[in-house]
């Protein structure tokens, strides 16, 4: 092991609005897709913890929720749990990303006003992501468009970047080397992340959720892992689904059950890759009204009030 004289390492936050690329990019850096990514707002609804190791360097990426002003209490919890990492303490970096092909909106710029507030204390630099889909000339236009709404950014560091590039890890971690001071190891080598396996397992299944249902039921819809046990050669995961409606629950369901067979399929094969063992799921679906509104219900299912 290097010694701590030698040896750098920060706790980095990811933060931006939904969509703005950070699973993606925490995935490209680990180079595993530990954590979810779709198209849906809040897909990252918890903070993750990805661990990248060099051998005189480590990286604690922080996957925050995307910051949504949904219309539910749980939309605020989950944007509340994001922001709390501005706070943190021991958060050395805050990494703010942009989605270059999206305009500013309000949660833009209520994102961007607590950056610069969190400059204060902190390094910010700023991400501009998805820059592939442009020239470099609309690149560098875009950019000089955010800066002058945001004016109070544009001393930050700023990189320009795919996370879908092949070179997105390297680009990435050489940009932000400079940031990040001397400190110690705080995970062994081998480690990527300090997520456990019951946490893997809502949101493999959680996955599938939105991958196969329609209208409200990926919104409505909570994984709650009621039990995992690990046996010589296979881990049985009991799991509730929780949704608000009847109706929401015959589309998870599906005719004669194929929609929750496929989701556990799909689960399993996901978590049997991870584990490198036999998998096993029994999903329950469970209707609990209006838990996206219930502090009570929120707090129980681990969300931030």
């Amino acid at each position: 092991m290097s010694d701590s004289h030698s040896f750098k390492s920060a706790f980095i936050a990811l933060i931006g609005r939904p969509n703005s690329g950070k699973s993606t990019l925490l995935n490209a850096v680990l180079e595993e897709n530990l954590a979810i990514v779709s198209p849906l707002p809040q897909t990252t609804q918890k903070n993750m913890n990805g661990v990248y190791t060099e051998e005189d360097l480590q990286i604690v990426f922080v996957d925050t929720p995307g910051i949504h002003m949904g219309k539910h209490r749980l939309n605020k919890s989950i944007s509340q749990y994001g922001l709390s990492m501005l706070h943190d303490e021991g958060i050395t970096i805050v990494c703010y990303l942009i989605d270059i092909s999206r305009k500013a909106g309000a949660e833009e710029a209520h994102l961007a006003a607590l950056a610069e507030k969190a400059r204060t204390s902190k390094q910010v630099v700023l991400i501009f992501n998805k820059v592939d889909l442009f020239t470099l000339p609309e690149v560098e236009e875009r950019i000089a468009a955010f800066l002058a709404d945001y004016p109070g950014l544009t001393e930050c560091p700023r990189l320009m970047v795919s996370a879908k590039a092949p070179d997105a890890r390297d680009v990435f971690v050489d940009f932000l080397r400079p940031f990040i001071p001397e400190g110690p190891r705080y995970f062994s080598p081998d480690e990527i992340t300090d997520a456990h396996l019951r946490y893997f397992a809502a949101e493999y299944v959680r996955l599938q959720i939105i991958g196969l249902t329609y209208r409200e039921v990926p919104h409505a819809s909570h994984v709650e892992i009621t039990s995992y046990t690990e046996e010589e050669g296979v881990h049985h995961i009991n799991a509730d689904i929780h949704v608000e409606t009847k109706g929401q629950k015959a589309i998870l369901i599906g005719n004669k059950g194929t929609t929750i067979g496929k989701i556990r399929r799909q689960a399993e094969w996901r978590m049997r890759k991870l584990t490198g063992e036999k998998v096993q799921y029994q999903l329950f679906v469970k209707v609990t009204p209006h838990w996206r509104d219930n502090a009570s219900q929120l707090n129980e299912f681990g969300f931030i009030e």
